[in-house]
């Protein structure tokens, strides 16, 4: 009777830690780990992390306030010939012309975008790990959390010694700028003991105690103070579900912030290559403003339509919505559209067709910031206040906006060369193509909220992840899609070198219509036939806090020039919505990539090689609305 109990005990309390409850902490940075020595490459992922952590408020761990006290104006810690280039921004530092944190954010700010160069040049041209590490505090220290973080973020792609590295995402960087006020208000409620509860000292031991000691020997259980076991689930704040709404992706939201970061940078270098950050500005207006038309006619709704402005800036402040009416604000976009036209026409008098690309992307890239500041002035008045406006991770949800991208677009499409089929390679041919189904669906996803709990780092002044049993997780929808394939049977009469592009399209006249890019590769062809099979698998969650915390080696980053690949098709509907595969091929010249890390988003291409085959194919795009995790 007695084995038989102890056997009883031991199953129940063996499966009680490991069916749904947990003893030991979710995140193991050094301090649960003391035994096991840290790579470089971990140390230098985990100071990135730390220093994310709390990032809208003050820097609390003391070891990176003491590498951040004093600014490093010595020019030999900076790369050799780049001091002249960090002159001004120190004078900003000195006279305190630099964004402080708690003061509002805002993108159309007129010396933002120096500011925003200044502290990314002060990431960027440190000379070493060590003098980076020093700047990035003292930049975390003394500037605005979304200015420094803006700059962290380009910074990192840029150094060598950063590269294998990464950052979280965004959204659970600063969650306050892409989740609505309820879920961070939810959030902020939670306290640490629910996610980490205090270990209890005691004399005194239960019956159950001491016959666990006795079922686990002392070497068989783990080491440390006893704590309370916890569910092995995450504390879940569900997001009210609107849909999924492309204004409302986190991620899209996230990659539409660092896109106007990283031209409002190009825009005020001194020598930098600007083309290709002007061409993928061009390229994403048109690939945002196809998805949105495409959304609505999935959905049947208009995408002037107001979602209702319920985010909370970093300070805590509501962001204003405007009263003005839809007819007022369409004027005064047009008349916006119809400057930027007669401005580029202009400048195309002196251009060929062949610049015409390069002049349309440099006009508009140069004028967007003065368009949306002549927008918002109009709205908002002059007086600073937070607005949809004035922060790139909000655009997307301000009707306004949407409306300016969807004319942006329609203007580019009018400087697009037609396309005619090339006399050379005439013999190529594209025989046929197979397009497997193509379904979307509401897909549930996990965002880490760490960054809005305490942490007790007031009180500990350390990073206390170590401590955490529990994670708390905001879960919301977005739009994904099943794995498919498009197949495709070419016959090359000689060598040569393509560029294959696909994109779907409405239905009717292919001219002038939104075009989605959804797949574009460069192929070698051999003389003969061949058969190339591209592969489209189901998006994959992105790495979480707790995933970056945990990784022992680099992790795959997602391309930073790209949609997010969830987003690769356009919403479906449960009838199946009739559109248009239009398949291109054209020659392919070494040289026409003007950046590796941005493929072929910023190909001259695209708008001026002529196609040597082509092919239209109607398609239905399926959904399904399944919890898919």
């Amino acid at each position: 009777m007695s084995r038989t109990t102890l056997a009883l005990v031991g199953a129940l309390s063996f499966s009680c830690c490991i069916n749904g409850w947990v003893s030991r902490p979710h995140w193991r940075p050094t301090e649960s780990r003391p035994s096991v020595e840290m790579s470089q490459w971990e140390l230098r992922q985990r100071f990135l992390l730390d220093l994310m952590l709390q990032v809208h408020k003050p820097l609390l761990q003391q070891e990176l306030i003491d590498m951040g006290r004093e600014l490093s104006e010595n020019p030999a810690d900076y790369e050799e010939g780049s001091w002249p280039l960090l002159l001004d921004f120190m004078d900003d530092v000195h006279r305190g012309r630099v964004l402080r944190p708690y003061s509002i954010y805002s993108q159309l700010r007129e010396n933002l975008p120096q500011q925003l160069l200044g502290v990314y040049r002060f990431l960027v041209l440190a000379k070493n790990w060590s003098t980076f590490q020093r700047n990035a505090c003292y930049a975390r220290i003394r500037f605005n959390p979304v200015l420094f973080v803006n700059a962290l973020q380009l910074a990192i792609g840029e150094r060598t010694d950063a590269k294998d590295l990464m950052l979280p995402a965004m959204h659970e960087v600063l969650p306050q700028l892409y989740f609505d006020r309820e879920v961070i208000l939810e959030a902020q409620r939670v306290y640490w003991q629910q996610l980490a509860p205090v270990p209890t000292i005691s004399n005194k031991r239960s019956w159950i105690k001491s016959l666990g000691s006795i079922v686990y020997p002392k070497m068989l259980r783990p080491p440390g103070v006893e704590v309370e076991l916890m569910p092995a689930d995450p504390m879940v704040i569900e997001v009210t579900p609107l849909g999924t709404p492309l204004s409302l992706d986190v991620e899209l939201n996230g990659y539409w912030s660092r896109l106007l970061s990283r031209l409002m940078i190009a825009d005020n270098d001194q020598n930098p290559d600007k083309s290709t950050d002007h061409l993928l500005l061009l390229h994403n207006i048109r690939q945002l403003a196809a998805l949105l038309q495409l959304e609505e006619l999935a959905t049947d709704t208009r995408s002037e339509q107001l979602i209702e402005p319920t985010l909370l800036t970093t300070g805590g402040v509501p962001y204003g919505a405007t009263d003005l009416n839809t007819e007022d604000v369409r004027q005064l976009i047009n008349e916006s559209i119809e400057e930027l036209h007669r401005l580029i026409d202009k400048e195309l008098t002196r251009a060929s067709k062949m610049q015409a690309v390069w002049t349309v992307s440099r006009v508009i890239a140069t004028k967007y910031w003065q368009i949306c500041r002549h927008l918002s002035q109009a709205i908002n008045g002059n007086h600073v206040q937070p607005n949809l406006l004035g922060m790139a991770t909000s655009n997307l949800r301000d009707p306004i906006y949407r409306l300016l991208i969807l004319q942006l677009a329609a203007l580019i499409s009018q400087y697009r060369l037609s396309k005619t089929s090339s006399h050379q390679m005439k013999q190529l041919q594209l025989r046929h193509i197979r397009v497997g189904d193509l379904e979307t669906y509401d897909q549930l996803i996990d965002t880490d909220l760490i960054n809005l709990i305490d942490q007790q780092l007031l009180q500990t002044q350390r990073n206390n992840l170590q401590l955490l049993r529990r994670r708390l997780v905001a879960r919301q929808f977005r739009l994904n899609h099943t794995p498919f394939n498009i197949t495709f049977e070419v016959f090359a009469p000689a060598p040569v070198v393509v560029l294959i592009s696909s994109y779907l399209l409405p239905p009717g006249p292919i001219k002038n219509q939104p075009r989605l890019l959804i797949d574009s590769f460069v192929s070698h062809l051999a003389t003969g036939k061949h058969q190339l099979e591209r592969h489209f698998p189901t998006s994959p969650n992105g790495y979480t806090l707790s995933d970056l915390y945990e990784a022992k080696h680099p992790l795959n980053a997602v391309n930073a020039c790209s949609f997010p690949n969830h987003l690769r098709l356009p919403r479906g509907t449960a009838e199946g919505l009739k559109l248009k595969l239009l398949v291109e091929i054209c020659p392919w010249h070494s040289g026409e990539l003007k950046s590796s890390e941005c493929e072929w988003s910023a190909r001259v291409g695209d708008w001026t090689a002529h196609n040597v085959a082509s092919a239209l194919l109607d398609v239905v795009v399926q959904h399904r609305n399944i919890n898919h995790f």
